[in-house]
């Protein structure tokens, strides 16, 4: 094991590796998801024409979340989501499944601190004539709907306070759409307001049989009731009972909020994963001999296991050293991020000789700690395993929406 202190910072030095100095940087936020960009070039004329209906096709859609369209992607081509009784109308008669057949309706989803009246009068000039707008107005800031919609409302507004329509619907917190067509069924969601111009007209020239019934939506696998549909056994976190050295066993206590303060390499996100902190310098050789096996598990376990390798090294050193080692940050399969305060590794672990690594689960429960080298792909899978088994939700329950956010609230209130 091998300890040194850390260098004065060298600002020439870490700009020479496209680092930048400044405020702490934490984990960073999800991408959002588009429609699939278009096929590359290509001599089939086939080909070509495809490809550039597909990019065509890509501008009448919003960029959403992933998980924000599949909610809403959910329901295309199922009868819309039956209206329950709790909704509150503004501006006109409740509606029910029936009310949706023979018209196009669009379904727009408002709430939040935005305004809503604003929202709506976008919305409705978006439309072609003869298409119907219908605001779904969320949990969010539905106790001020009566203040700020009963009086002239630009449409007819269902105030959903419990968000079970919004939840059935895929609304989320961001403005989204949904196109209803004549049978009933949704067919469009997420539309741009080219999407609007264009796809609403094709709607509302459609002939539609009367006989014509949309489908309802099938049941998902595994809910309540279904054969199979049964909750996964408890799962325990697997313990490890090897004594740790050159270090405090934290093994099994919950760390302080994981932050560094320059991210070397694109600041990830832990969302669900485990975290495997190695703390490292370039100039201790048995941190470096590690850096291939980290690289190993990092392809392999990926997906289930965030890898970081924190130095407490300055930049400057830090950049000196990759140098002198002739690497750079393309050269490590896993994260890499500067820490000079050695917060985590001094203070909460008291790291006394280096490499030195430590896995958190999600909730950040220290789950394994000890020298890289000694961590086993079969140590692995049983974090992982446990992982998944733990963060899988029950059978038929949503991680996303109103109703889970409110089981969230509620667990929270019972743990104060």
């Amino acid at each position: 094991m091998l300890t040194r202190s850390t260098t004065a910072w060298t600002i020439v030095a870490l700009a020479s590796l496209g680092l930048a100095p400044g405020a702490q940087a934490q984990y960073g936020r999800p991408g959002k998801s588009a429609p699939p960009p278009a096929p590359p070039a290509t001599k089939d004329p086939d080909a070509k024409e495809k490809a550039a209906k597909d990019k065509a096709e890509s501008r009448y859609y919003e960029k959403l979340d992933k998980e924000d369209r599949e909610a809403l992607q959910a329901n295309v081509g199922y009868v819309v989501p039956m209206p329950p009784d709790a909704l509150k109308w503004i501006g006109g008669d409740a509606m029910g499944r029936a009310d949706f057949r023979g018209k196009v309706t669009v379904i727009q989803g408002v709430g939040g601190k935005a305004n809503v009246r604003a929202q709506l009068e976008k919305a409705k000039k978006a439309l072609p004539e003869g298409a119907m707008l219908l605001a779904v107005h969320t949990p969010e800031g539905a106790d001020r709907a009566d203040e700020t919609l009963e009086a002239n409302p630009p449409c007819l507004v269902a105030v959903d306070a419990s968000g079970e329509w919004c939840d059935a619907l895929g609304i989320w917190k961001k403005p989204v759409n949904i196109v209803v067509d004549k049978t009933g069924a949704v067919r469009y969601v997420g539309l741009s307001e080219l999407g609007l111009k264009t796809k609403v007209p094709e709607l509302l020239a459609e002939e539609v049989d009367d006989s014509i019934m949309a489908s309802e939506k099938p049941a998902p696998a595994g809910a309540a009731g279904e054969a199979g549909g049964d909750a996964p056994a408890p799962t325990e976190w697997p313990e490890f009972l090897s004594p740790v050295q050159n270090a405090q066993d934290m093994r099994g206590k919950t760390m302080p909020a994981f932050k560094v303060q320059t991210w070397i390499t694109p600041a990830p996100d832990p969302a669900g994963r485990l975290v495997a902190m190695d703390f490292w310098a370039t100039w201790c050789g048995p941190c470096v001999q590690s850096i291939p096996h980290l690289n190993d598990l990092a392809r392999k376990y990926g997906t289930d296991v965030l890898v970081v390798g924190i130095s407490d090294e300055a930049p400057g050193a830090f950049a000196t050293g990759m140098k002198k080692l002739k690497k750079a940050p393309a050269d490590f399969a896993y994260s890499l991020a500067l820490d000079p305060s050695g917060g985590l590794k001094n203070r909460f672990f008291g790291v006394k000789g280096i490499p030195h690594m430590a896995i958190a689960s999600p909730d950040g429960v220290i789950r394994w700690q000890g020298h890289p080298m000694t961590l086993q792909e079969a140590d692995l899978e049983k974090l992982v395993a446990a992982n998944r088994a733990l963060s899988k939700p029950a059978a038929g329950k949503s991680t996303r929406g109103w109703a889970a956010a409110k089981d969230a609230t509620k667990d929270a209130q019972k743990s104060r």
